[in-house]
Order: structure tokens, then sequence, then C-alpha cells
């Protein structure tokens, strides 16, 4: 168990497998928080996704908390602005930091801001994003900010995605149905959980307005369709 004070830390790639006949991979990065102190963070995680090369970017809300951390925004987003398929929505953060001034950083970089479904085409396959149940897709991924009853939609989609508890910060027990202290609080303080071919994964984000976690590593997500899991930390 270990005490984390202050903005930079290790993060840790979580790596899931998802069984299907379509090959893809996904990451999934949520809660950035940046601020002043963010650009160490910054710099190993564009590293980290341009070594995981995802062939889908989500990216999960909560990106600025101040007014020097937007640079750090703009560098992560202009390391991808070249890449297909990133997409992104609004946390509630960015409520309070201003979500025309998100949206409009996003979509300067080739980001698809998620205000209505999109499509990804891989191998001839539609992989639905944030869609509902009347599209014909092969294969459907929801990306929400804050963690909710998925089981509802089961049906409808293979892969969702949640941030916004930062599994609490505080994690002195862990078992199959969450991490505690924070589980008896919220309910879906989680890491993950499956219903039927519905895989519900919710991160515990890259940064705190508030820096300080015990035993709760920041993460990100590295879902690979079709292939196998493992696990690797930067």
């Amino acid at each position: 168990m270990k005490w984390e004070i202050g903005f930079d830390h290790d993060f840790e790639v979580r790596r899931e497998n998802y069984d299907s006949d379509l090959q893809f991979t996904v990451l999934f990065v949520s809660d950035l928080h940046f601020n002043k102190f963010s650009g160490p963070i910054v710099n190993r995680l564009i590293s980290a996704i341009s070594e995981l090369n995802a062939t889908i970017i989500l990216f999960g809300g909560d990106y600025v908390d101040t007014r020097n951390g937007f640079m750090h925004l703009e560098k992560l987003l202009q390391s991808v602005a070249a890449r297909n398929n990133v997409f992104a929505i609004a946390g509630n953060h960015d409520i309070f930091y201003g979500i025309e001034k998100i949206r409009s950083v996003m979509i300067a970089n080739n980001v698809y801001w998620l205000e209505k479904p999109a499509e990804v085409i891989v191998a001839g396959k539609r992989i639905a994003i944030n869609a509902g149940a009347n599209i014909n897709a092969d294969f459907s991924i929801l990306l929400v900010h804050k963690p909710a009853d998925v089981q509802p939609l089961r049906h409808i989609h293979n892969l969702v995605f949640a941030g916004h508890l930062h599994g609490c910060q505080f994690v002195f027990s862990e078992n199959e149905k969450g991490l505690y202290p924070g589980r008896l609080f919220y309910k879906w303080n989680i890491l993950k959980k499956t219903y039927g071919k519905c895989t519900y994964l919710v991160s515990k984000g890259m940064g705190d307005t508030l820096p300080v976690r015990y035993n709760c590593k920041r993460d990100i997500i590295f879902v690979e369709v079709g292939a196998i899991a493992g696990k690797e930390s930067y």
C-alpha cells in the first residue's frame, strides 16, 4: 500500500480483453485535471498513447482544473491531432472551466466531440460510439463520464467506459464488488462489471483536484478486442 501526494506520479495501463471476432483496440483516458504542475505526466501520457497506438481513443471528461493547465491539454491534443478515431465527452469539471473552450480545442485538433452518435469502420465492420438501440452496428461502445447502472443497456453495448469517481482516491480493500471504503458510498466505485456480452469499465482517472491518494494508482484503460489481456506501468 502506498501514499501518493502531489501531481507527478506514475500511472498504470489497465489491459483488458474483449472476446470478439473483430480485431481492434480501444484506449480510454479520463479525469486528467490538468494544472500548472501537469507537464511531466502529460509527457508520459503522450508516450503511452504513441506506444499503445490504439485504433480508437476515448477521452472521458474533466480535462482542466486551472488556466495554466489548459496549455497541457493543448499539448496532449496536438500529439493526437494526426490520428483518426479520437472522441471526447465533457465532465462535470469542464462545466466550471468552460465547456465551449474545451470543445473548441478538441475540434481544432481533430477530436470528435460526441454530441451525437459516431461510428468507426474497421475491416468493413461498423463500430458505433454513443449510439442507441436503433443503430445497426457490428459492435457498440458507450462513453459516459459519471458511472451509472448500465445493466438495462447490456443488450445494446459491448463496451461501456466511465470515470469521475477516481476510485474515491483511498482504497483500503478491494473485492469483486468494488473498491472500499468508497464502494460504501458510491455503488459504481468499481473497476469492472460484466453483464453477459457487455463489459463495463470504470477508470480511477489520471489526476485529482486534491492530489492525495492511498493505494489507488492512476490509470488509463487499454482494451484489446479479440486479443489477450495483461498489465504494465509507465
